[in-house]
């Protein structure tokens, strides 16, 4: 409903928000959130996740390795790209992030998009079937 929450927390989750101002979320890796209501936000921080937003006016972030993301016309998309594993960090080091607005023109609706050297770059068509 509106207003609504979902949250998947394990790997291979999904998570859907489909009401109005809804907000999903997948944390684990090969996660899935999607936020097709309107004004709703779609978060995957697991490595691999995929964040959707097909709503008017909402957003999609994906931040961990491999993350993509994908939106209607007038949503906002954020990506992250990570680079190899840093011994000294304890981590996989953020490298350079994108952002930007479905417009059909640059950024094509209905299109996952990852990052790549600060830009949002489409996924290869054989990319997208995992």
């Amino acid at each position: 409903g509106d207003w609504g929450a979902a949250s998947a927390t394990g790997d291979l989750g999904a998570a859907s928000a489909t009401g109005d101002w809804g907000a999903a979320s997948a944390t684990g890796d090969l996660g899935a959130a999607s936020a097709t209501g309107d004004w709703g936000a779609a978060s995957a921080t697991g490595d691999l996740g995929a964040a959707s937003a097909t709503g008017k006016a909402c957003a999609a972030m994906a931040c961990g390795i491999g993350g993509r993301v994908m939106g209607g016309i007038g949503c906002a998309l954020f990506a992250v790209e990570r680079g190899l594993y840093d011994c000294t960090l304890g981590t996989y080091p953020i490298i350079s992030v994108a952002a930007g607005i479905v417009d059909g023109d640059n950024i094509k609706p209905g299109v996952w998009y990852v990052c790549k050297d600060g830009k949002l770059v489409e996924v290869e068509s054989n990319e997208s079937k995992s």
